[in-house]
């Protein structure tokens, strides 16, 4: 794999869907496969419980979220995003842990970008699906 320098760090990252919430880690190009990989990170200091809607700061755990996106000519692209888990600090709230939402990028338990998801659909009823 090779690091995308060569082609160009400031395109790619104003290529990543949902640029202002995260920020572009690495990017590796891989010529034999035609994969490009993106790893970005969430800037969000806070998240919000999607049951009782109150922001919280207290992390719980990180993970790595992988998503398809759409391709740039005859490279797939996936992005390798570390998200993390929050504590409801909420007392009265039934949702103890949860994930910060990448709204905007995708949905919840989505393995597509929400830009890939639509294309595919407009694909799909243009061929009568």
């Amino acid at each position: 794999m090779k690091n995308l320098a060569k082609i160009g760090y400031k395109l790619v990252d104003q290529l990543l869907p949902g640029k202002a919430l995260f920020q572009l880690e690495s990017c590796e190009l891989d010529e034999v496969t035609h994969q490009i990989t993106l790893i970005a990170a969430s800037t969000k200091t806070v998240a919000q419980c999607p049951l009782c809607q109150k922001f919280n700061h207290r992390i719980h755990s990180r993970y790595e979220r992988k998503l398809t996106d759409l391709p740039w000519a005859n490279y797939s692209v996936t992005l390798e995003l570390r998200v993390r888990k929050f504590f409801c600090i909420n007392a009265l709230c039934k949702r103890r842990i949860f994930t910060e939402r990448l709204g905007g990028v995708s949905a919840p338990w989505a393995r597509k970008t929400l830009r890939l998801t639509e294309k595919l659909t407009a694909i799909g009823k243009r061929i009568g699906w």
